[in-house]
């Protein structure tokens, strides 16, 4: 243990080197290297969030009114299930998108704000509020950089709950959901969550706030072929952006366009160490559906996933993943890959 915190230090210091989000990620990983698992008390305040119409002096019936603010919250649960939320500067997930709208209008969301269904935003089941994250729909290659501002989807094999207007500009209003990666901005995310404990909310008075240049130890050369959704013209000469210079000037509400992902749906079970606890569970499933037992290296560690599928249609995922939690596997869930 001692070895291990001498190595950290040793790493943390080079880290501040490069730049403030590599610390922050460093400090973050040694966080959750030292987190218990054990559940906390329910996270009273924030469970039944979305009450009270609001009216346009953002005060609402029963006297609710808006007070946005910075806020992680307490393990909470929802229908049995329990959502362990957390400030993850490494967060990285594939799943099935969704967007909610008009039925919560002028309601407050999870961190006091009121909900507008034309704000580019959406909801999350753990991220910090205010969070920025980037959301590709992997069917059509559409990405939007959206602000996390409230808590859901509460809908098993959902990962985000997108604003109607977020959902119309990455493309699945219309059908209702798609395919989805989502991936957390260090560098957006620290800055919304620097102004928000300070009290400061800019992006709700509509005012353009400029994200900070990411510092970036070495810059990948591969580029992205990108169209905005903004209306300006641009020169004819201008040299394509890296990935990490296009992801740097990004801001909430602009959309690139990148080559689609073919992909398949899983119902993940679980990750294990050990890869006979991997295969005494798939056993116990193999009842209900194919599946597999595949490993991936994380932070360092090799594990070992069990997962049913590929499937093809999300409606097939869902029912697969109903079976799954009622054999007793709260923590399944739909990933894409």
């Amino acid at each position: 243990m001692i070895m291990f915190r001498f190595l950290f230090v040793v790493l943390l210091g080079a880290f501040l080197l490069q730049g403030c989000t590599t610390a922050e990620l460093a400090v973050d990983l040694f966080k959750k290297s030292k987190k218990s698992n054990t559940a906390q008390q329910s996270d009273s305040d924030g469970v039944n969030w979305k009450v009270g119409k609001a009216t346009k002096d953002g005060i609402g019936a029963g006297g609710v009114k808006a007070a946005p603010r910075y806020k992680i919250g307490n393990p909470y649960q929802v229908a049995g299930i329990w959502y362990y939320p957390d400030r993850d500067l490494a967060y990285d997930e594939t799943g099935i998108g969704s967007w909610y709208g008009d039925e919560f209008a002028g309601k407050l969301t999870a961190n006091g704000e009121i909900f507008d269904p034309e704000r580019i935003t959406a909801a999350h089941k753990t991220l910090p509020m205010p969070s920025v994250v980037r959301v590709t729909n992997l069917d059509n290659g559409k990405s939007l950089v959206v602000r996390i501002n409230d808590r859901g989807p509460f809908v098993a094999g959902r990962i985000i709950d997108l604003s109607r207007a977020s959902a119309r500009l990455i493309g699945y209003k219309d059908n209702g959901l798609a395919r989805v990666r989502v991936q957390v901005l260090a560098e957006q995310s620290l800055r919304l969550e620097q102004l928000a404990k300070a009290g400061k909310f800019p992006e709700l008075s509509g005012l353009a706030q400029a994200m900070p240049e990411t510092d970036a130890v070495v810059q990948p050369k591969v580029s992205l072929t990108t169209r905005s959704n903004s209306k300006k013209a641009k020169p004819a000469d201008v040299v394509p952006q890296s990935a990490i210079e296009l992801l740097a000037n990004a801001r909430v509400g602009e959309v690139i366009e990148v080559a689609p992902i073919t992909t398949n749906i899983w119902v993940q079970i679980g990750a294990f160490h050990a890869k006979s606890n991997a295969s005494n569970v798939l056993a116990k499933v193999s009842s209900i559906g194919d599946g597999e037992v595949s490993s991936v290296d994380k932070a360092g560690q090799t594990l070992y996933r069990v997962r049913l599928g590929p499937i093809g249609e999300v409606k097939t995922a869902d029912k697969l993943l109903d079976s799954v939690v009622n054999m007793g596997f709260t923590g399944a869930r739909i990933i894409v890959d």
